[in-house]
């Protein structure tokens, strides 16, 4: 950490212990000389040590987060504590001016010990001004300071061989939760040979793990003779024309997971009945991009299969006696209402809720009276506005269908439907029609897909990660070696070059812990709940891990992104994985 302090306005958000301690140095007299300023101390919480401590020496306190963005003439802001609502209120801070400092407990000890060594050389600096001192007194100065220094380094140094050995076990963890999905799963490597076969692939297949892991016999539960699966598509880079010849026209690109194949086929030796099966591949990359083997995830969807030919049946029976039957209401009533599907008549203009049947009382939890002549859109998602959109602009005759879309019951409990619209002519007037199949559960089996392929690929990350981190641990390794050879030889190392090795040493170990820090938030279980976000943000952090990757490579970056460009609704986890396949596999190519 590297930052010029001289004359600095700064403002504090978070009053725990280490803010005191930092507190304790910009407000002492061992940084006097620098003119530095607090101009703030922030926390919802009063009686903290750091906001005790800040009010003993005068310095402004306050429990509103808005009182700093509201400070003019602050040039940085130090964010010791992690709350959701202060990502919202710093979006106001023009950070043209005004730099933000996130402070974990990581990066607080590394600030603290730059404000330590800051301390220390100015305390140097003014005996060597003031005194006459001999070389003897120096030498003792400058054994202090590299004291210092090294012992800073070793604390760093062992906080991060700490975080890497959680790093391992975080590998070895990942393995489990594989091994322990209730997702039939398996991997095979870059040779095509089976490392894992978990309990439910053994399960569904009725193919013990044993039997086959360290084979390439994957084929075995599904044909007669050896045949690809998709796993073995993905790590043959087959061509698309070569896909065909084995999977016809069951096969295509995923649309949730970059670079990875589904397909669907009945085996009729499966089960009593036979089994439909959906399959998804994904690849597993190292961090240079190449192909080091396949996940693919298995599901049973016989009874999707059997439910989806029903619904079809049925919605042709539906069809057929509307038609048949549309000009006797009681008959088309009694259809209506004894619909398995929630079913809504909408206002073709105003998209008010004309009728509903007797489905959607039962689903939704509302009474009919409740519903009729309230706003069709006010029991989804309000900010969803394609749906709108799409309705508004659906003509006469049209029909338009809406997946995975949030509904809420009137106990607010949310779940998610597959909206079917109809425009048609309900009582001799202009109505959509509207049917809701609740979909939570295949929405939820999906979600589990993506985050079994994701955590595949953080596998392959973690086992990586040791190459990332080892560059900054070889230049504080070299840089604490040079100062103990040169102590013990009795050589006086010039304040310059010091500081340049403690920038060297304290960003290093900055750099690594970013790393790990990043590689943890990504590994978290992302939500399906769109936010607002700067598209700018994902592509940043993508390269807080593929930087090393594009170096190895002689690659030069130049990243030039719109600081004005809007905010867009996505997931921040999700976007962050598409622009990781989209760099891996521009170094591939």
């Amino acid at each position: 950490m590297n930052i010029d302090l001289k004359g600095l306005k700064i403002a504090i958000i978070g009053g725990n212990s280490p803010c005191k301690q930092i507190l304790e140095i910009l407000l002492g007299p061992g940084l006097k000389e620098l003119d530095i300023q607090v101009l703030v101390v922030a926390d919802t919480l009063t009686q903290i040590e750091g906001i005790k401590y800040a009010r003993e020496k005068g310095v402004f306190t306050t429990m509103d987060y808005d009182d700093v963005c509201k400070l003019s003439g602050m040039d940085v802001i130090l964010k010791l504590k992690n709350d959701e609502i202060l990502s919202c209120i710093l979006e106001k801070v023009n950070t043209e001016h005004v730099s933000i400092i996130d402070l974990d407990t990581y990066r607080a000890m590394s600030f603290l010990n730059f404000l330590k060594e800051e301390e220390e050389k100015i305390k140097i600096k003014r005996r060597l001004q003031t005194e006459e001192i001999d070389k003897k007194k120096i030498v003792r100065l400058f054994d202090q300071f590299s004291t210092t220094i090294q012992e800073n380094a070793q604390k760093e140094n062992q906080y991060l061989k700490v975080e890497r050995e959680d790093l391992l076990e975080m590998e070895k963890e990942l393995s489990q939760i594989i091994q322990g999905s209730m997702i039939p799963t398996f991997i095979i490597n870059n040779e095509h040979i089976i490392t894992h076969w978990n309990r439910a692939c053994e399960k569904l297949t009725g193919q013990n793990a044993y039997e086959l892991v360290g084979t390439d016999r994957q084929w075995v539960p599904f044909r007669s003779a050896k045949r690809p699966t998709m796993a073995d598509v993905i790590v043959g880079r087959m061509s698309e024309e070569e896909v065909s010849k084995y999977y016809g026209s069951s096969w295509r690109k995923s649309h949730l997971i970059n670079e990875a194949y589904e397909a669907e086929e009945f085996f009729s030796h499966m089960g009593e009945k036979g089994k439909w099966v959906f399959f998804t591949a994904a690849p597993i990359k190292s961090p240079d991009g190449r192909i080091m083997g396949a996940i693919e995830t298995l599901k049973d969807i016989t009874e999707d299969k059997k439910a989806q030919e029903e619904l079809e049946l049925q919605d042709k029976e539906i069809s057929t006696l509307y038609d048949k039957y549309k000009k006797s209401e009681e008959k088309y009533r009694s259809l209506f209402n004894n619909n398995p599907s929630p079913i809504f008549i909408i206002d073709r203009q105003t998209l008010e809720i004309l009728d509903v049947n007797h489905r959607v009382e039962e689903e939704y939890g509302y009474t009919k009276t409740e519903l009729l002549g309230s706003p069709f859109l006010d029991i989804g998602d309000t900010s969803d506005e394609t749906i709108k959109e799409g309705l508004e602009g659906l003509s006469k005759n049209e029909s338009i269908l809406f997946t995975k879309r949030k509904h809420f019951k009137k106990d607010k409990a949310s779940f998610f439907v597959t909206i079917k619209v109809v425009n048609a002519t309900y009582s001799h007037r202009d109505v959509l029609i509207a049917s809701a199949t609740d979909t939570t559960e295949s929405v939820e089996k999906e979600t589990q897909l993506i985050q079994a392929g994701k955590l595949a690929t953080l596998g392959t990350m973690a086992a990586g990660m040791a190459h990332e981190i080892n560059q900054p641990l070889n230049v504080i390794q070299i840089c604490a070696d040079l100062i103990l050879k040169m102590i013990k030889k009795g050589i006086s190392i010039p304040d310059d070059e010091l500081v340049v090795m403690a920038n060297d040493i304290i960003d290093n170990v900055a750099r690594a812990s970013g790393i790990i820090k990043h590689v943890r938030d990504f590994a978290r279980q992302s939500e399906r709940d769109l936010k607002k976000l700067v598209i700018n943000d994902p592509i940043n952090d993508v390269f807080k891990v593929l930087g090393h990757q594009l170096t190895v490579h002689s690659i030069k970056l130049e990243v030039d992104l719109d600081p004005e460009i809007p905010e867009i609704r996505a997931e921040h986890n999700r976007l962050e994985q598409v622009f990781i396949n989209l760099v891996t596999n521009a170094l591939i190519l």
